[in-house]
């Protein structure tokens, strides 16, 4: 029997050849494609288990302050904490601190937009008189705002070291040199536990805990913060540590014009002696001259622009003075302002236009622009006898910079180093003015007994707690955060699982700027990636199995078909009908476990899993109770006496046309499903950090799942219309012998495959409608599945057709 056998698959060399390829096909791509399935989703569960966690697990914040964008989006902007209210007191955050689950809670309070010291900028003395005209600018990145009134030197002589005449629309600061007073500059304070907040970022805030030493007479700044608190009724002083990496976006534009006037003559008109000093005269007087002075002829001019922004940063700046090369050195000798008391609450941003581009107007018009409302706060030196506080700056921190491959968001509310860039890629700053659309980030920090001098009794704005015994971000870590924020829900607070966000680009529609993209980010979108993989996950390790077995079932099927007109002439010969089944079963029965044995050693080739094996075996387990099953069981055929009135050919062949609509419905469900589904999980990943990065980790796992299933669903419907061709050969010869021309033959079967492939495919499409209308996948994908799947299946099925048709017709 054996040898009966091997000879007929012998002879039979491209159908055996065929056969051997499908079931290889089937053994090596089924086991491949269910293992990426696998892969794709361990795939999304180590990132999120490796990237999901963020520096805190849980934002806690009072009672009714979520905005309408968190509402909304489900989105909120780097450092939104920034601007709040308050509504925590430090008793209360306390209470939280001793929950044991919280491994950390770090508390911050907003305080406003504070202004530092105001240094000085001492111009050159030139060899001739010459007129200074100055103006300061900030700049947002998109354009230069000018800060205060532009003003005016005009050097006349150097008389000797300690004597310099000039005339000038600025403060006069002694007549030993020309200084220009740095314009006003506010930026975010922000008040922290030093404590809690070291224990959750990392960073060094002992210094805000040291005693401050005013007794220092070699140190010129705390003589003069000794002599500023003994003049002002001895105010308490807020510490502060500032950011060390920040800079203040100040510039100069600077006009030099060299003239030819006569000291002698301005003298005169100021009512002053030779060697008086001209700035004694009357503030009258200097402005009459200074009008003259601007009808003066200019011998020579030249204008500078200095940036001065690597020497400015918040609340404690750097003296400089300008040589007559134009260059920029720090100065030995200086003033400075203190007027320290003076500060602004903004309130937050209000988007428009939710539903489409959120849109930032403008609140304020000025140079430059306010997208907030500003309250200006405290109490000025000038107008005061006793101040409320004064801000000093004993000491500088350092944020900790997050890896490059760090794809979780934290928005702490103070650190962020947000990035907007305008759609021409131009990056966008806070300017020195309170209101930027641009969250800022908190340019120093101070304590919470600070905050609640300047912002009352409940300073503190959110909490951000740590969650304790979490090691990674696993389902187990995920009940553990849930089970916390539950138990602050029912204290009656705001909770926001952060641990799980991730960074989002946001596109905004600013007024007077036009397009800005900026990283916001995206609450529980790692939960949301989760379940989404997940589901995708299991649609396709269900539908990939479910049309593997339904395909081996239709092939063999198909084959049972192709034997049984060999059975009967093999029953006419002699054979009984057990020998013939037997000898049936065993041909089957040999070629799976050649195509096992092939399967395995592709598999070891492309190093599988050890369950890959596993599968193969299965599945060919699977074939041999099938083929058992299927050769074993009787079927009639019953001898027709009335002719077919439609589709006659089809009908007289559905042994064969049959198993190939079967296996291009089942394609055509799978394709579908699994095109829809993936593109409308690539789309939701792909809007987050996180989830990009987990897209672009498993994009040719998924591909390969569907390059899978388009390939058997080819090698089937490849074999069966070779096969059809074969058993229709005489009749098309007959077609020929009666004068059928060869494009009329072509015509007529194409018309035949259109009828039953197309008839599959659209039952295929309709059952796999049914399929994404219950998982809930959205119109839109699902039309691009069901579309796709139809001009893949479509193309497949006229390429195969071209390539057999011409050489069996």
């Amino acid at each position: 029997m054996i040898r009966i056998v091997w000879r007929r698959l012998v002879h039979r060399k491209m159908a055996t050849m065929t056969m051997l390829a499908a079931l290889i096909s089937v053994y090596t791509l089924i086991p491949f494609g269910l293992f990426q399935a696998k892969e794709a989703k361990s795939t999304v569960d180590s990132s999120i288990e490796k990237y999901g966690r963020g520096t805190y697990d849980l934002l806690v914040r009072p009672t009714s302050s979520r905005t309408q964008v968190e509402k909304t989006l489900g989105v909120v902007e780097e450092n939104y904490i920034g601007d709040g209210k308050g509504g925590f007191s430090i008793a209360e955050w306390k209470r939280i601190k001793a929950d044991p689950l919280i491994e950390a809670a770090a508390p911050v309070a907003s305080l406003g937009y504070f202004r530092g010291k105001q240094f000085s900028l001492e111009l050159p003395v030139l060899q001739n008189p010459s007129r200074f005209t100055y103006q300061f600018y900030t700049s947002d990145g998109y354009k230069n705002y000018p800060l205060g009134s532009s003003g005016t030197f005009v050097y006349f002589e150097q008389l000797d070291p300690g004597t310099i005449q000039y005339v000038t629309t600025a403060q006069r600061f002694g007549s030993a040199a020309m200084m220009i007073e740095m314009p006003e500059n506010y930026y975010l304070l922000v008040a922290i536990d030093p404590e809690s907040e070291q224990q959750l970022t990392g960073i060094d805030f002992s210094k805000l805990e040291e005693p401050l030493e005013l007794d220092r007479p070699q140190d010129p700044k705390a003589m003069m913060l000794k002599m500023t608190l003994e003049n002002y009724g001895n105010p308490p002083v807020v510490k502060v540590l500032q950011r060390d990496d920040l800079n203040i976006p100040v510039f100069l534009r600077l006009q030099v014009d060299t003239l030819e006037v006569s000291i002698e003559k301005y003298l005169r008109s100021l009512h002053l002696q030779q060697g008086q000093w001209m700035m004694s005269a009357s503030p009258e007087k200097i402005a009459e001259v200074l009008k003259e002075l601007k009808k003066e002829r200019v011998v020579q001019s030249k204008t500078i622009d200095l940036d001065l922004s690597k020497f400015q940063k918040p609340f404690d700046g750097t003296a400089l003075i300008l040589n007559d090369q134009w260059q920029l050195n720090v100065a030995q000798r200086y003033s400075i302002g203190g007027d320290t008391s003076v500060y602004y609450v903004a309130s937050k941003i209000v988007y428009q236009h939710l539903d489409s581009i959120p849109t930032i107007h403008i609140v304020q018009p000025g140079e430059p622009p306010s997208y907030k409302q500003v309250e200006k706060r405290g109490v000025s030196m000038a107008t005061a006898t006793k101040l409320p506080f004064i801000i000093e700056q004993v000491g500088t921190f350092s944020p900790k910079k997050e890896p490059s491959n760090k794809l979780a968001s934290s928005p702490l509310g103070i650190y962020g180093g947000m990035e907007a860039t305008t759609e021409e890629g131009r990056i966008l700053t806070p300017t020195t003015v309170p209101g930027s659309f641009i969250p800022a980030p908190a340019s120093g920090v101070t304590t919470l007994e600070a905050a609640e001098l300047i912002k009352g009794k409940k300073p503190i704005d959110a909490i951000r707690v740590r969650i304790a015994g979490i090691k990674k971000y696993d389902e187990a870590a995920r009940r553990k955060i849930e089970q916390v924020a539950a138990k602050l829900l029912k204290q009656g607070y705001e909770v926001d699982v952060v641990a799980g966000a991730s960074f989002k680009e946001m596109t905004l529609d600013v007024e007077g700027i036009g397009k800005v993209k900026e990283p916001w980010t995206t609450l529980g979108v790692a939960q949301r990636l989760t379940h989404t993989w997940n589901d995708m996950s299991l649609v396709t390790t269900f539908l990939f199995s479910c049309f593997a077995l339904l395909w081996l079932a239709m092939r063999l099927v198909f084959e049972k078909n192709l034997l049984a007109l060999e059975n009967e002439y093999l029953t006419l010969l002699g054979w009984r009908e057990g020998q013939i089944r037997k000898r049936n079963a065993i041909e089957q029965y040999l070629l799976m476990t050649v195509a096992l044995a092939a399967s395995f050693s592709i598999l070891y080739g492309l190093d599988a899993a050890l369950p890959l094996y596993g599968v193969a075996a299965g599945l060919w387990m699977f074939s041999i109770v099938l083929v058992t099953f299927l050769l074993h069981r009787k079927e009639e055929r019953k001898e027709r006496t009335i002719a077919y009135r439609r589709f006659s050919s089809i009908r007289y062949y559905r042994r064969w046309i049959v198993p190939m609509m079967g296996i291009l419905s089942l394609a055509a469900v799978l394709l579908a499903v699994q095109i829809a589904a993936l593109t409308a999980a690539l789309q939701e990943t792909a809007e987050t950090a996180l989830g990009e990065y987990i897209r672009n980790a498993t994009f040719w796992v998924q591909i390969s799942i569907i390059l899978s299933s388009t390939g058997l669903a080819a090698i089937g419907v490849s074999e069966g219309v070779h096969t059809l061709l074969s058993e229709r050969k005489s009749e098309f010869q007959m077609y020929e012998m009666i004068g059928w021309t060869r494009r009329t033959r072509i015509w007529h079967f194409a018309k035949e495959i259109a009828v039953w492939a197309l008839s599959a495919i659209i039952f295929g499409l309709a059952f796999a409608s049914l399929a994404l209308y219950l998982l809930h996948v959205s119109f839109m994908w699902s039309v691009m599945g069901l579309s796709s799947s139809f001009v893949i299946l479509a193309i497949m099925i006229a390429v195969i057709v071209w390539t057999r048709h011409f050489d069996a017709v």
